[in-house]
């Protein structure tokens, strides 16, 4: 990348290194020197440095990861980061509840993967302060160019849309994206621009303009295949619900893990959108509705609209498949925000530093899940593919394995293992070691094995 100086292009990759090596939420906690802090500190506080050369070349990066592909899923969603600013003096908008006066900034990433689920890298992200309240809160209808958070939708599909086209030119980016992005622009740009998309409903549409329903159509299909979906353990969580004008909370009850047998249905359907001035125009989806088989209050219902073809079962079965894999991107920002990372915990003092240092966290995020996730595609690679000699050597120093010397050489499964027994991993039986436990343990593997290495040189 060009900053200006090649100074600041040394800093950013000496920075990027030791946050990659000692991931915290803090400048204080990731650099290992006062030197470096210092360095790091001007850089991060430098307002010559912007921070969109930094998230380019992120998204530079993993668009080369994706030139061979044929197809990649890309997961988008948003997220907000909340950071203390009591004086008001740090560049940052309103997130949350407008009345409790939460601040920060928000962000919504477009994280590239492969068809069976590997982390390649972020492709698309758009960061953004919120200053003030939506003019049209409450009506339901999106205002897409107009100046609504909407826009941020389009310009990340348009955005990546032209990065894949000229860097990546032989790879299709299919989008999968959540309740929140069933809105007219949306659904009209991926029409016009022939993306390929997934959006999971959140409206039951009128199909005619008159009486026929988006839910009542795809109900009355048969079922034309069927399909196993692997759903996670959740654990209660509190729920908050508007009744009356009355501000209501619950719990939700815990959810074990288990598979799920879904049955899918399929129909191409014609579907009325009407814009924030009220014109309505039709537009024809792909549409199918898988649903899980029973009567459990939490079972799987999706309305899946897509551009995706369904004139075969396994087409149907690869758009649910896909859809499947936009949890991704809610792991990609709890390892970023309250994980690995816990990037809330900056305590930069103004918006185009905060905006830097959360553009790098998120890059440093998304590795700890490429990691995890290798460990379990190859296991049986050697662990020096990722991990130095002498950071191996602290890692079974600290775990101290049985009958193990400091000479070994496990695999990256083993090591990642003994990774995440330090980071406080509790067992298999709460699924594979994933890149929050895993960063844990090696934050302390690295410090484990710089003094080594400052043993060994005092020698």
């Amino acid at each position: 990348m060009q900053l200006g100086d090649v100074r600041r292009t040394r800093r950013l990759v000496q920075l990027a290194s030791e946050v990659a090596s000692r991931p915290a939420g803090t400048v204080t906690r990731a650099c290992a020197s006062s030197a470096s802090r210092e360095g790091a500190f001007r850089w991060l506080e430098n307002d010559a440095v912007e921070y969109r050369p930094v998230a380019r070349a992120v998204e530079q990066a993993t668009l080369k990861r994706c030139r061979d592909r044929p197809v990649v899923i890309v997961p988008i969603d948003a997220t907000s980061l909340t950071f203390t600013d009591e004086k008001k003096s740090r560049g940052l908008g309103a997130v949350g509840t407008w009345s409790q006066g939460g601040r920060g900034l928000h962000a919504m990433t477009a994280f590239a993967l492969t068809e069976g689920g590997e982390p390649l890298g972020i492709c698309g992200q758009q960061l953004w302060v919120r200053k003030r309240r939506s003019r049209l809160a409450g009506t339901g209808r999106s205002t897409g160019a107009d100046g609504g958070e909407t826009r941020f939708w389009l310009e990340l599909l348009e955005g990546t849309r032209v990065d894949f086209t000229e860097s990546a030119p032989d790879c299709t980016p299919w989008y999968q994206l959540d309740r929140g992005a069933d809105c007219w622009p949306v659904l009209e740009l991926a029409h016009r621009l022939k993306l390929l998309l997934t959006v999971r409903a959140a409206h039951d549409r009128r199909l005619d303009g008159r009486t026929r329903l988006l839910w009542a159509e795809l109900s009355r299909q048969p079922a034309r295949a069927h399909l196993f979906v692997d759903v996670p353990a959740r654990p209660p969580a509190r729920k908050r619900k508007r009744r009356d004008g009355r501000r209501i909370h619950s719990m939700t009850p815990p959810r074990a893990a288990r598979k799920a047998r879904v049955a899918l249905r399929a129909a191409t359907v014609p579907i009325t959108l009407t814009t924030v001035k009220g014109r309505t125009f039709t537009v024809e989806f792909n549409v199918v509705l898988a649903q899980e088989a029973g009567r459990r209050d939490d079972r799987l219902e999706w309305m899946l609209l897509t551009t995706h073809p369904i004139g075969s079962q396994a087409d149907i079965r690869a758009i649910v498949r896909g859809y499947t894999l936009r949890w991704r991107i809610e792991d990609l920002h709890r390892t970023w925000k309250r994980g690995l990372c816990r990037v809330e915990d900056s305590q930069l003092r103004s918006r185009n530093a905060l905006f830097k240092w959360t553009t790098l966290l998120a890059a440093v995020a998304s590795r700890a899940m490429q990691l995890a996730h290798r460990a379990r595609r190859e296991p049986d690679v050697p662990a020096t593919e990722e991990l130095s000699r002498t950071e191996l050597q602290a890692l079974i120093s600290l775990r101290q394995p049985k009958d193990t010397a400091l000479e070994y050489l496990p695999t990256l499964a083993q090591a990642v293992r003994w990774l995440a027994d330090l980071g406080g991993y509790t067992g298999p039986w709460n699924g594979p070691p994933g890149p929050t436990t895993v960063g844990r343990g090696l934050q302390d593997v690295m410090v484990a094995a710089r003094a080594f290495e400052q043993r060994d040189k005092m020698r």
